[in-house]
């Protein structure tokens, strides 16, 4: 398993560090090695995201669904939505393209076309993962859209910039007209889960390191162990100490991948209480031990450097 390395802002947010403010959108192109199941954790950003796959399959994951993403279709992940995604087929080659962006890129903060169309469509709790499918004639409009913006950004031709706002305006429009549904009829759903999951996981990165009590991680959206169990449960499908141990690994990838420190040091730094539990829980989780995991990160670079 090779996991993406997510860059955190202060309020463990994801950071888009290639989003830039005077042009917030950006396009991933995303090509994992072949042979390695390809993992992104949990995580959320404000910016919207939508995906398209080229070859492959991947698979996207919401506290409430689960989207599988065949060649030629896509997914839409609202804003501030927990997800991870992952690569279910490791020995299948994939290629897929990330297109990210704030609502600020198509409007400014309370006017029309923010409060009328974005606003009622990204604050609306039913729609977190929406698969954008061939079948579907407006999700298809939205596809074809994706397409175009991927051409102008590898084109970059005159005025591409104006282009790419205008086209991305469009396809929120038409995610709007598709979702329609979901946006007006219902009662919304409630926030409290995700809200104090996210308090949670927020303390967890926080204090990974430390010796941590489940009392420890309730506090941290002020309820009992026993919801705290639940909201893991529910959301998850997993313990706080699972995601915990999880966490941990994950940190200590990118230790292995970009620092020299020794494998007892990475131990001690990511909250295990000695090197062999921290193999162990390691191979568990990655398929492979440390040191192994480190070279193929070094490999992985070289490869990409290429």
């Amino acid at each position: 398993m090779f996991l993406e390395e997510l860059k955190m802002s202060d309020h463990k947010e994801e950071e888009i560090f290639e989003m830039k403010s005077e042009y917030p959108y950006v396009i991933r192109k995303i090509t994992p090695s072949l042979g390695r199941t390809y993992l992104v954790p949990w995580h959320w950003h404000q910016e919207v995201e939508f995906v398209v796959v080229h070859q492959g399959v991947l698979e996207y994951f919401a506290p409430d669904k689960r989207v599988c993403i065949q060649p030629g279709e896509g997914v839409f992940v609202n804003a501030n939505v927990l997800h991870q995604l992952w690569t279910p087929k490791p020995l299948t080659p994939i290629k897929y393209d990330v297109h990210m962006f704030p609502k600020e890129f198509i409007a400014s903060p309370k006017s029309l076309i923010d409060t009328k169309y974005l606003t009622p469509l990204l604050k609306c709790s039913r729609i977190t993962l929406v698969a954008l499918q061939l079948q579907n004639p407006v999700q298809k409009r939205i596809l074809e859209k994706l397409g175009k913006l991927a051409a102008l950004e590898r084109e970059g031709a005159f005025g591409y910039e104006v282009q790419s706002r205008n086209l991305s305006a469009e396809l929120m429009l038409d995610l709007y007209e598709d979702q329609k549904e979901s946006i007006f009829t219902g009662k919304e759903l409630n926030y409290n889960s995700e809200s104090r999951l996210k308090a949670m996981l927020l303390f967890i990165q926080e204090h990974y390191a430390e010796e941590l009590a489940l009392k420890d991680i309730a506090d941290a959206a002020h309820i009992s162990e026993r919801e705290c169990l639940r909201c893991f449960q529910k959301m998850l499908r997993i313990t706080p100490f699972a995601y915990l141990k999880s966490y941990r690994v994950q940190v200590a990838c990118g230790l292995l991948s970009f620092t020299k420190d020794s494998i007892m040091t990475i131990a001690m730094k990511t909250g295990f209480s000695s090197s062999s539990y921290f193999g162990k829980t390691f191979r568990r989780h990655m398929n492979c031990t440390p040191n192994e995991y480190r070279k193929n990160s070094q490999k992985q670079r070289e490869e990409t450097a290429w």
